[in-house]
C-alpha cells in the first residue's frame, strides 16, 4: 500500500477524496431537510451549507498533483454538484418534481463519486484494479469512465433545458 508519490501530492489527494465524500454525504444525508425548507418556505438561504466545497477553492497548482483521468473525475463530480446546485437555487417546480430531480442527481453522483475514489485511490497507492477491471468491463465501448461522453450530455441536456425555461 506504500505510494511512490511525494508527501505533498498524497495530501492533495487525501484532502480532494474527503472533501468529495464530505459534500455527497451531505446532499444525501440531509436531502430530506433541505428540500423541506425549500418546499415550506421558498428559501434558498441554506443551501450554500449543504454545496460548500473545498474543490472550487483549489489551485490549477494543486490539481497538477492529480492524473488527467483524477482531474476528469474531480471536474465531472463537481461540474453534476454544481448542476444539481443551480437548479435548486433556480427552480420554480414543485416539491415533488424537486425531490424526484434531486434522487436522480444523487444517483448520479454516487455513481460518479465512486469513480473518483477508485482514480485517487489508485494514485494513493491503495489496491484496486479488481474494481478499476470490473468497471471498466461494465462500460467496455468507453474509455476513462464515460466522463467524456456524460460531461458533453450535460452540456446537451442543460442546454436543451435552459431554451425550454
Amino acid at each position: 500500500m506504500k505510494s511512490s508519490k511525494d508527501e505533498l501530492t498524497l495530501r492533495v489527494l487525501t484532502l480532494l477524496k474527503i472533501d468529495a465524500k464530505n459534500v455527497l454525504d451531505r446532499i444525501v444525508d440531509r436531502r430530506t431537510d433541505y428540500i423541506e425548507v425549500f418546499a415550506l418556505r421558498r428559501t434558498r438561504e441554506h443551501f450554500p451549507l449543504i454545496f460548500d466545497n473545498r474543490y472550487n477553492a483549489a489551485s490549477l497548482r494543486d490539481l497538477t498533483h492529480c492524473s488527467i483521468e483524477t482531474i476528469n473525475a474531480l471536474d465531472h463530480f463537481y461540474l453534476t454538484i454544481d448542476q444539481l446546485r443551480w437548479y435548486l437555487f433556480c427552480t420554480e417546480d414543485m416539491p415533488n418534481t424537486v425531490e424526484d430531480i434531486v434522487l436522480g442527481k444523487i444517483g448520479k453522483l454516487k455513481k460518479l463519486f465512486k469513480t473518483l475514489e477508485l482514480y485517487i485511490n489508485e494514485e494513493m497507492g491503495i489496491d484496486v484494479p479488481v474494481e478499476l477491471k470490473k468497471l471498466e468491463q461494465e462500460n467496455p465501448q468507453q474509455s476513462s469512465w464515460i466522463l467524456e461522453s456524460e460531461i458533453h450530455q450535460n452540456i446537451n441536456e442543460s442546454s436543451l433545458k435552459d431554451g425550454n425555461e
